[in-house]
C-alpha cells in the first residue's frame, strides 16, 4: 500500500502546483509585467515560463517539507505546459477568432435579417475596415520577424520562408485546410466546405 500512497502523495503534489501555477499565471497576466509586448502570445509566453519558475522557486524554498529536484522539475514543466496549452487554446483563440468576431456580430444584429452575403459585408466592414486586422497581422509579422518592408513593400524573409516551410509541412501531417499555406488553390466564394477558424 505505500507505493500507492506515495503515487497519490505525488500526483496530488503535481495537480497543486499545476492550479497554483495557474493562479499564479492568471495574476501576471492582469499585472503591468511585459506590457510592452504588444503581441499576446509572446508576452503570454514568457508569463508562462516566469510562472513555472516561481512554482519551482516555491516548492524549492518551502520549508515545511523538503521536495525533491524530479518533483519540483516534473511540477515546473506540467505548470508550463498547461499554462501554454490554457494561452493558445482560449486567450490567443478569443483574440484572433474570426469564428468568435461572427458571433459577436450575429449577437449585436438580432433585429437584422442576416445571411452569409450580409455577414461577409460585416466582416470586411469591421473585421477588415473598421479594426484594422491586416495592419496589426503586418505589425505583429514585423515584430516576430517573417516580414519586412523594402522600398515601402511588404517582403517575406528568410524566416518568413522557413515558417511557411513548416506550416506546410505541418499541414500535410495534421491535415488543415491546405488553402491557408498556399498548397491549394483559393477556393471560389461560394464554397463554404472550409473549416471555421
Amino acid at each position: 500500500m505505500r507505493p500507492i500512497k506515495q503515487l497519490f502523495s505525488l500526483l496530488l503534489t503535481l495537480a497543486l502546483a499545476v492550479a497554483a501555477g495557474f493562479l499564479v499565471y492568471v495574476g501576471l497576466t492582469r499585472s503591468p509585467l511585459f506590457a510592452g509586448i504588444s503581441i499576446l502570445f509572446y508576452r503570454g509566453l514568457l508569463l508562462c515560463a516566469l510562472s513555472a519558475m516561481l512554482v519551482m522557486a516555491a516548492m524549492a524554498l518551502w520549508r515545511r517539507r523538503r521536495f525533491d529536484l524530479a518533483t519540483i522539475i516534473a511540477a515546473g514543466a506540467l505548470t508550463l505546459s498547461f499554462n501554454i496549452c490554457f494561452l493558445i487554446v482560449l486567450p490567443v483563440t478569443l483574440d484572433r477568432s474570426i469564428s468568435v468576431f461572427m458571433l459577436t456580430q450575429i449577437e449585436q444584429h438580432q433585429t437584422e435579417a442576416l445571411d452569409e452575403r450580409r455577414i461577409t459585408e460585416i466582416f470586411v466592414q469591421k473585421y477588415v475596415g473598421d479594426m484594422r486586422q491586416m495592419d496589426r497581422r503586418i505589425a505583429e509579422q514585423t515584430a516576430s520577424g517573417n516580414v519586412t518592408m523594402v522600398d515601402g513593400n511588404i517582403r517575406l524573409t528568410a524566416q518568413g520562408h522557413r515558417f511557411l516551410a513548416l506550416s506546410r509541412t505541418l499541414a500535410r501531417l495534421f491535415g488543415t485546410d491546405p488553402r491557408f499555406v498556399g498548397l491549394a488553390p483559393a477556393a471560389p466564394a461560394s464554397d463554404a466546405s472550409a473549416p471555421a477558424h
